[in-house]
């Protein structure tokens, strides 16, 4: 830790990303930013307004989920606990851009956690369609159509992501308040590239060797992988702007 820099306080909000692209736009209205290193990660702790909030990315998967939320529970004491990010869309009337707030959160294990929330209007984001719904938390990429279909029609599913499940576990034990924020970055019926198994692999870590294997054995697929960071762009400019005021009054 930089001794310049002051130790941290408790924070009113924390987030718990998963991917840096995710929480990009949303990270460039914080104010007197400062951050502190650890072994593993980086703890960004910025103003938003009144609001004292602290970032942590994790990279993808449960359990590096998990870890940064313990990081920013124990380092920080969050009132809130926020897990925002992108998440495939299973039901058939998702379209890429549209917010789902989740009101509960499945695994395939039989894991279930009820979040008490309430969506009333169409929200602040002009565009996007705003609404609840069930999460499932996986542990690989559900790249085709089929297997998402096969995933709604087991456990009635709204969306799903990799990450959610193990915040949520870890704040309902901790008794700190949650709540998540996805925004669909796929829909239901269409088939993510092959590439991105490659690029991806399962547990979702880039790997840049793998990408330029995939572009030299097809290069059309440099396109589609441009277009799906294109995608994944706005998608995180859209998840910003409304993730802004929601923080702002978290209390």
């Amino acid at each position: 830790m930089n001794p310049t820099i002051p130790p941290p306080g408790p924070a009113d909000v924390g987030i718990v990303s998963a991917l840096s692209i995710e929480i990009a736009p949303f990270l460039a209205h914080l104010e007197r930013v400062r951050k502190y290193r650890g072994a593993r990660h980086t703890v960004i702790e910025g103003e938003l307004g009144d609001r004292l909030v602290v970032v942590i990315v994790t990279g993808p998967g449960r359990e590096a989920a998990r870890r940064g939320a313990q990081i920013l529970i124990d380092g920080h004491k969050p009132s809130w606990l926020v897990s925002p990010g992108f998440a495939g869309a299973l039901a058939n009337d998702l379209k890429r851009g549209d917010l789902v707030l989740p009101n509960e959160i499945v695994t395939e294990e039989g894991g279930r956690i009820a979040i008490d929330i309430r969506v009333t209007d169409s929200g602040p984001v002009p565009g996007p369609r705003l609404r609840e719904g069930r999460l499932i938390t996986v542990d690989r990429i559900i790249r085709t159509s089929r297997d998402k279909a096969e995933l709604q029609e087991r456990f009635d599913a709204d969306i799903v992501d990799m990450e959610t499940f193990a915040v949520a576990e870890l704040c309902a034990s901790r008794l700190v308040r949650f709540l998540s924020v996805r925004i669909v970055s796929d829909d239901a019926k269409k088939d993510l590239p092959a590439e991105v198994l490659t690029v991806l692999g399962q547990s979702g870590g880039y790997r840049v060797g793998a990408a330029m294997g995939a572009i030299w054995r097809r290069p059309s697929s440099f396109l589609d992988l441009l277009q799906l960071r294109e995608q994944a762009n706005d998608a995180a400019r859209r998840l910003a702007r409304f993730l802004l005021p929601v923080v702002k009054e978290l209390d």
